[in-house]
């Protein structure tokens, strides 16, 4: 696709959806797949940049406001895409006005309902001629392209119902396909958690920090020899792991997502792991002092170190469209579901039955990742 430049204009009071005014949301589908070489917002002073700045981390993003240099200063070359200050589009939606309109001599504009969404400009200095005209949306003599099958890939945010649906159909996203298969139970409570977190200056990395606050506390915690402890340790690594769900659902939430923040919440995970594959060998030395303990124990850490490994190597290393559908389930496997078992034998005092198993299903976790990469990988090559 040729360059594109955006221009999204601001009001002076913006509707919000989750917390974010919808101009900063849109501004969010030209973050992947569709790439905008400017993003121009026209607001009403500079404050704009103070208060919503951050949100907009990684996009290319410039502001002309009357305080400041307009729109006509900062356009460059390059096609040129108004966006209504009340719509929500959808990357592959406005890929595919995109395209349409670049078939056409002069300006297009999409309409649902009588209502313009977007205007596609292929010149940018009729873009010009637009917006000191104040025309931005209505110019003269533009193409008409109806949204047809694409009525729910832009919509418009003109009333609290309407914020209000779109912010349902968000929290509805959060779920990750990746997510373990018991551990879409707790999805539930995190969102719900992400909910009241929202509106408040809590960040992600916070919700990381905490999580591996709690995560440790309750590790040391399980392996002591107080009965009562045990329990509550693990009741604390399970809600480690209800907020461990938080940190990401609020990152996009708030459109605070960044590789720093998702290598991180990682290296905390794998922390929090290791620190309970090491409290379930010491609680069972400590509770059962001539039970063997050091060669399961020994076979979990390497297991979990070499899990973690060939997980990293083999999946969360590429990108996600080259990962293949097996990768999605290695994913859930090597999810927090194994915390439910742990609760459950710590209630029952048979954490040593967690020690054996996960001793040896650990080990063929791995070695089931690796031949199955090198099994496709021949299949590839043949």
């Amino acid at each position: 696709m040729k360059r594109l430049q955006v221009i999204v204009t601001v009001p002076e009071r913006p509707p919000l959806v989750a917390g974010l005014p919808v101009p900063v949301r849109a501004a969010d589908a030209f973050r992947d797949g569709l790439k905008a070489d400017r993003l121009i917002f026209c607001a009403p002073s500079r404050r704009f940049v103070s208060e919503w700045g951050e949100r907009l981390s990684g996009l290319p993003w410039l502001v002309a406001s009357r305080e400041g240099r307009s729109v006509q200063d900062l356009l460059g070359e390059g096609a040129v895409l108004a966006l209504s200050p009340d719509v929500l589009p959808d990357t592959a939606a406005v890929r595919r006005f995109v395209e349409r309109a670049s078939g056409g001599a002069g300006a297009s504009r999409l309409v649902q309902e009588g209502r313009v969404l977007a205007v596609f400009y292929p010149d940018p200095s009729s873009a010009k001629r637009a917006y000191q005209l104040d025309a931005l949306l209505s110019p003269d003599g533009a193409a008409e392209i109806g949204v047809d099958g694409d009525a729910e890939s832009w919509r418009a945010i003109r009333s609290p119902a309407d914020a209000e649906s779109e912010e349902r159909r968000i929290f509805e996203s959060l779920p990750q396909s990746t997510d373990g298969y018991i551990a879409r139970f707790d999805r539930r409570l995190s969102i719900a958690l992400s909910k009241l977190l929202l509106r408040t200056p809590v960040t992600p990395n916070q919700i990381t920090l905490a999580s591996l606050a709690l995560g440790l506390a309750g590790a040391a915690l399980l392996a002591g020899t107080s009965y009562p402890r045990q329990v509550l340790g693990a009741l604390m690594l399970w809600s480690c792991c209800i907020l461990d769900g938080c940190d990401g659902e609020l990152a996009r939430l708030k459109l605070m997502c960044s590789p720093s923040g998702a290598r991180f919440d990682m290296l905390t995970d794998n922390l929090v792991h290791l620190a309970i594959f090491i409290a379930i060998p010491v609680h069972i030395q400590r509770m059962q002092p001539g039970a063997d303990f050091l060669r399961p124990g020994l076979l979990l850490m390497s297991g979990f170190l070499l899990s973690a490994f060939w997980v990293w190597r083999l999946i969360l290393a590429r990108p996600e469209e080259s990962r293949g559908p097996s990768a999605a389930v290695f994913e859930r496997i090597a999810s927090r579901d194994f915390i439910y078992l742990v609760l459950l034998l710590t209630v029952v005092r048979r954490l040593e039955w967690f020690l054996w198993a996960a001793a040896f299903g650990s080990h063929l976790f791995w070695l089931s990742l690796v031949a199955l990469e090198s099994f496709q990988s021949r299949a590839r090559k043949a």
